[in-house]
């Protein structure tokens, strides 16, 4: 059994959950590309009727491939469940995310449904937060925010593409990685960073999650639920 083989459980375990007639909220990443292919074989297999909002253009494309109906944002109230990845999950399940871009859409899809799960392998999991936060911005405000974000003492640094091109959002707005260090408070830091105008979305997600899935080496999944 390997790590691969745990994420593909992982997300046959979630794809259970979901109910025929369900509207889900799809996060973006590997471990909810797996959810969706293994939720996919059940649509398949049990002739389901599954309907889902996705954040990002990657797992738009996989959940056409599976046989999910895509909805539009206009349905955001109705998520039954919203299914997400993590970058970084800390001791007490705060986590930083926006790795792939998607972390406006994310939020908003967290913060709409009704119930929440979170996928990582066991990587993911640290006793505090230390990886860059993402941080959305405008390109007007991006020269203000990051003399605001320097003062809070992050080292904001913009993501780009490989050959140098600023990378750019599905919403048009740019991506600071913002190096904080080890973070002791998020939820302190979240909330200043909720301050300056100009940012659209920060990576420090500190809502509650009803369930963590986590895949392990050794091929085992296991669920808490904190």
């Amino acid at each position: 059994m390997t790590l691969q083989d745990a994420i593909g459980h992982m997300g046959t375990n979630v794809a259970s959950i979901v109910n025929d007639g369900s509207l889900i909220g799809l996060g973006s990443g590997s471990a909810v590309a797996a959810f969706v292919h293994a939720l996919g074989l059940r649509i398949s297999q049990e002739k389901l009727s599954i309907s889902g909002i996705p954040s990002s253009i990657q797992i738009e494309r996989i959940a056409k491939e599976n046989g999910i109906k895509l909805e539009t944002s206009s349905r955001m109230t109705d998520v039954e469940i919203v299914v997400d990845g993590a970058d970084q999950i800390d001791s007490e399940f705060n986590m930083i995310k926006g790795g792939g871009g998607a972390l406006f859409r994310e939020k908003v899809l967290i913060e709409s449904s009704k119930r929440r799960i979170i996928v990582a392998d066991e990587s993911k999991y640290s006793d505090r937060l230390t990886r860059t936060v993402p941080l959305e911005v405008t390109e007007y405000s991006r020269h203000f925010v990051a003399d605001s974000v320097r003062a809070l003492g992050g080292n904001p640094t913009m993501r780009s593409l490989e050959k140098g091109y600023p990378y750019f959002t599905q919403n048009g707005n740019m991506i600071f990685e913002t190096d904080f260090g080890r973070i002791e408070d998020p939820r302190k830091l979240q909330l200043e960073l909720l301050k300056i105008p100009g940012i659209i979305a920060n990576g420090i997600f500190t809502m509650p999650i009803d369930s963590f899935f986590k895949a392990k080496n050794d091929g085992s999944v296991e669920e808490i639920r904190p």
